[in-house]
This record gives structure tokens, C-alpha cells and sequence, in this order.
């Protein structure tokens, strides 16, 4: 009929519309707060998944107050999602808290045990302080014991060491002194040896000078020798030249003979007829 002659049309499905809802007990039901004292772990552990919850309750909240304006009864059900949103936020709280008061021990018990490391150390430096302030005061006084010892060997030691710088002092002065005197006879030696040295030099140059004065005398002996040798055989040579050639003169008158004259023993002798060539020289 009034669908047309057709199969009716089927009802319509309802689907919910309505958002899940803040459930207090389902809020982290696997952590007890009591059971995160003394365990830093799961308190760390249970912070991460209080912030995580916190924001899915705030979320979930959110929803169910949205889905109350579509009710007719807005102001109960908005009531209904603060309450238990409240409930909810209450537990995360107390975990939170139980979470924060067991990581505060944990810091509190780490920063007492460092102290008392610090403390122990404290104690164990004063006591090694102590020991070495007593150590230092123990050498200190044997330091001042065996300086005073020192001193009082000194002193006693004092005569023997004036004894020997002054005998030190006499052997220095026996050293110099015969330094001096070595030096003395060093320079007499060297004087003397000089003046022996200049008198060799000047025998020297005098038997070099007669040696000069004999040769100069050899020399000009031997130069005279050269020259009467010269001379003598320029003489043998004009000796021994022929007498120049004399013109034929006529023919003398006969004189008779007269009584012969002596000759006279002042009128220079005539000179010797000439060798014949080798002949020896007269």
C-alpha cells in the first residue's frame, strides 16, 4: 500500500554516540602507592604513567562533559563526569605523591650517604692531617736536634779547623814564595842564556866579518896575481913582436978602422934579439 507495493523499510539501526566513560577504579589498578616506597624504579616507572593517565582522564572528561549537552538532564550528568573525574584524578594524585615522596627518600638517603662518604673522607683526611702534622712536627724537631748537633760539632771542630787554614795558608804562602823564587831563577836563566845567545851572535859576526875581510883579500891578492900575470905577457908578447923593417941605405964609405970605444957602463943595455917562435920565454 503506502510504501508502494514494496517490502516495508527496515528500522532504523541506533548507534551509540555516547563517548567512554571516567571509570576511577580502572585508573591504574596494577600500581599500589604503598608498594613504591624504597623502589626509585617503579617510581619512575609510575610518574610516566601518571602523566600519561592524567591526560587520557582530562581527555576522556572533556568527551562525557560534550555528550551532556546533547541530555536532557545536562547539569546531573555534568555533575556525574566531575565527580568522577575527581575520583580519578584523586588516585593519580596519591600515586603521584607516593611516587615524589619515594623519589625524595631515595635523594634523601643518596644525599645522606654521600654526606657520610663526605664526612667519612673528612674524618679519614683529618686523621691523615693529623698523622702528617705529627710527622712534619717529629721532623721538624729532628731537623732543629741535628742542626744543634751540627753546630756543637762545629764548634767543636772550630780550633781544628783554625790549625788547618792556617797551615793552608803557610803552604800557600811556602808555594808562592817558591813559585817566586822558580820564577826569579827562570828569568836569571833566561838573562844569562840572552846574554849568551848575543855573545855567539857577535863572534859570529866577527868571524863572519874577518872570514869577509880575508876573502877581500884573497880576491885582491888573485886580481893582482891576474894583472902582473897580465902584464907579464903583454911585456913577452911586445918581447916577442920582430922589429919593424929598416930601409936600405946606400952603401957606407970605407972608413978606416980606428981605436975601439969602451963602453959606457951608464948607457941603458940594448935590447935582446926576439926568441924564435915556441921558444920557452927567457
Amino acid at each position: 500500500g503506502e510504501w508502494g507495493g514494496g517490502p516495508p523499510p527496515s528500522e532504523p539501526r541506533i548507534v551509540s554516540t555516547d563517548p567512554a566513560r571516567v571509570d576511577p577504579v580502572a585508573v591504574l589498578p596494577g600500581i599500589d602507592p604503598e608498594s613504591l616506597a624504597g623502589d626509585t624504579r617503579a617510581a619512575r616507572a609510575a610518574q610516566e604513567a601518571v602523566r600519561a593517565a592524567r591526560i587520557e582522564v582530562q581527555d576522556t572528561a572533556t568527551r562525557e562533559r560534550i555528550a551532556c549537552y546533547r541530555r536532557f538532564l545536562v547539569n546531573a550528568c555534568l555533575a556525574d563526569v566531575d565527580r568522577r573525574a575527581r575520583v580519578a584524578e584523586s588516585r593519580l594524585d596519591g600515586i603521584e605523591v607516593a611516587a615524589n615522596q619515594s623519589l625524595r627518600e631515595a635523594a634523601a638517603l643518596e644525599l645522606n650517604r654521600q654526606a657520610a662518604a663526605r664526612n667519612a673522607e673528612r674524618d679519614a683526611s683529618a686523621a691523615a692531617d693529623a698523622a702528617g702534622r705529627e710527622e712534619n712536627r717529629r721532623a721538624a724537631q729532628a731537623r732543629e736536634a741535628a742542626a744543634e748537633e751540627a753546630r756543637a760539632a762545629r764548634e767543636r771542630e772550630a780550633p781544628e779547623l783554625i790549625r788547618r787554614t792556617e797551615a793552608n795558608r803557610a803552604e800557600r804562602a811556602r808555594r808562592e814564595a817558591e813559585n817566586a823564587a822558580r820564577r826569579e831563577e827562570a828569568a836569571r836563566r833566561e838573562g844569562e842564556e840572552r846574554a849568551k845567545v848575543a855573545a855567539r851572535e857577535r863572534a859570529i859576526e866577527s868571524n863572519r866579518r874577518r872570514e869577509e875581510a880575508r876573502t877581500a883579500k884573497e880576491l885582491e891578492r888573485r886580481e893582482q896575481g891576474r894583472e902582473e900575470a897580465a902584464r907579464r905577457l903583454e911585456q913577452e908578447r911586445r918581447l916577442a913582436e920582430p922589429p919593424p923593417a929598416r930601409r936600405r941605405s946606400p952603401a957606407p964609405a970605407v972608413i978606416a978602422p980606428t981605436t975601439p970605444v969602451a963602453p959606457n957602463p951608464s948607457a941603458p943595455a940594448a935590447p935582446p934579439s926576439a926568441p924564435a917562435i915556441g921558444s920557452p920565454p927567457r
